[in-house]
């Protein structure tokens, strides 16, 4: 089957293609509410940090294609808009693809998440097609390198504006992750997965200690469990067995350090790596990118 360009039945010098993009930002920018909202130049798109409440409804999206981090938590989400179908427990880290030009209805639990809203014009040599994009929004996307992007584009958007070379550069990784995803992710359901209160204790003993050692029977403890106990319940809820969690909050860590200019070598040590050849290697794992080409591309 061959694929169409995302922007083949687009003309954006339409006035009332404008006009509708216009009318989508005004619709993205009163959803925020009292969040963070940035725009880009024209009507390129926007990026936001907002809190959202619950919600049960008709879902009518423009034309800017819409991707969401979540922060923090988790909450069941259901989406159907066109022929995507999205539902599952949407988790601290995963990123859902909203296309662009459906409607349809959803239903979300409260979230805090970072915001992105793309105009096909911003991003000219787009490697995505519409039934990639379909495809896309089928499932969620627990991808630490588009994660942290997604991140420092909104930090260097509150810092410097959304219209900075280093911002444009952030899309074009965007999108170029996005066409490198294998497709939607399930994420288990198992009845007895590691609780929210739990999975919050472990998480503030790992984050706190990423440049030590922390063994699975710390990790259990943390949780109040057993080690046997917590692995399948860790696995049932992240899908990832304790070290390859724990391997992920470091790439995470370790992808914004680069980002921010801390070297090779001083990354691998804040990141637990006492051998820099040992942790670029499993950065490249996590990221599809060695270390240098990642601070490189930042």
């Amino acid at each position: 089957m061959s694929s169409t360009p995302l922007r083949s039945e687009t003309d954006r010098s339409d006035p009332g293609f404008k006009r509708r993009l216009s009318s989508d930002r005004a619709h993205i920018e009163g959803h925020a509410g009292a969040g963070v909202v940035h725009r880009m130049s024209g009507l390129n798109g926007l990026i936001v940090r907002a809190d959202h409440r619950p919600f049960e409804g008709a879902v009518e999206n423009g034309p800017y294609l819409r991707l969401a981090l979540r922060l923090s938590g988790s909450a069941p989400l259901m989406q159907r808009l066109g022929d995507s179908r999205l539902e599952g427990v949407w988790r601290a880290g995963s990123v859902v693809v909203g296309p662009s030009d459906r409607s349809g209805l959803a239903r979300s639990g409260a979230v805090s998440m970072i915001g992105l809203a793309i105009s096909p014009q911003a991003v000219p040599h787009c490697p995505l097609d519409a039934e990639r994009i379909e495809r896309l929004a089928c499932g969620f996307h627990d991808d630490p390198l588009l994660a942290a992007v997604l991140t420092a584009l909104f930090y260097e958007a509150d810092a410097h504006g959304a219209s900075t070379a280093f911002f444009e550069h952030g899309l074009s990784l965007v999108f170029r992750r996005l066409s490198e995803l294998n497709g939607p992710v399930a994420h288990p359901r198992a009845a007895r997965a590691l609780s929210q209160v739990r999975l919050n204790r472990v998480y503030a003993l790992v984050t706190d200690r990423l440049e030590a050692d922390v063994s699975v029977a710390e990790m259990a403890a943390a949780a109040g469990m057993d080690a046997s106990g917590f692995t399948r319940a860790l696995r049932a809820r992240t899908g990832l067995a304790p070290y390859a969690w724990l391997t992920r909050l470091r790439m995470e860590r370790a992808a914004g350090l680069l980002a921010g200019g801390l070297s090779v070598t001083e990354t691998s040590s804040r990141v637990g790596y006492a051998n820099a050849s040992k942790f670029a290697r499993a950065f490249r794992r996590v990221t599809g990118r060695s270390p240098s080409e990642w601070r490189r591309e930042f």
